[in-house]
């Protein structure tokens, strides 16, 4: 668990992000435990595929008056749910309860499944969200490399980095990456559950200088 201002932060699994204030804040929830999860007020989903946009998990912290937010390439898969939803893509902005939401693109540049393929194209309308709540700044990577978008991210806080590589950002590119945008504290994700080890967090940990790495497990 991680506190830092007002915020509880803390990380399950693959790479879902618990995130608590006086509000609760899922980032892409996959094989949750319903015991002791606290309903969401705003859930995030940054793509389509099953291991971000997972319904079945989605459906155990629904309430109400939950507020999905995903990208369009998921609205077959959340259409069922009759909760409010905003289906929004790159540069879309938007204010929840007092939270400002907006969005990056996330993608490949060299992660591929097949010639010519990758597995997360620009195209396909992956996102990354940038969130300020309560004068902090959050910045959840989703499923993607060191682009070239990251260097103009500005005072984040905390930011979520994958960085298991064959599906997104490599440790070494990771470095890369926090190096361009300095990050006061990153949570590694995407790891430990579908490809990666926590191993690959702690090598994070050891070739990071200035920015504080936090290990969530």
């Amino acid at each position: 668990m991680l506190k830092y201002k007002e915020l509880t932060i803390e990380k399950f699994n693959h790479c879902t992000i618990l995130v608590q204030d006086n509000l609760v804040i899922y980032f892409d929830p996959f094989k949750i435990d319903m015991m002791n999860m606290p309903r969401a007020d705003i859930i995030f989903i940054s793509h389509h595929h099953q291991d971000h946009c997972s319904p079945d998990d989605i459906e155990k912290i629904l309430k109400n008056d939950t507020l999905i937010v995903a990208t369009e390439n998921c609205r077959m898969i959340l259409d069922k749910f009759r909760q409010n939803k905003e289906y929004i893509k790159v540069g879309d902005e938007l204010e929840y309860k007092g939270v400002k939401i907006s969005t990056i693109p996330a993608y490949n540049l060299d992660k591929f499944r097949s010639p010519g393929q990758l597995f997360h194209s620009k195209e396909d309308g992956g996102i990354g969200y940038v969130i300020n709540m309560n004068d902090v700044n959050l910045y959840f990577a989703g499923d993607t490399d060191n682009i070239p978008e990251l260097a103009a991210l500005k005072s984040i806080d905390i930011a979520f980095l994958p960085i298991s590589g064959t599906y997104v950002m490599t440790v070494e590119e990771a470095v890369k990456a926090i190096g361009q945008f300095k990050p006061k504290i990153v949570v590694p994700i995407h790891y430990g559950l579908i490809v990666g080890s926590r191993n690959q967090a702690v090598e994070l940990e050891e070739l990071v200088e200035n920015t504080k790495i936090k290990i969530l497990d």
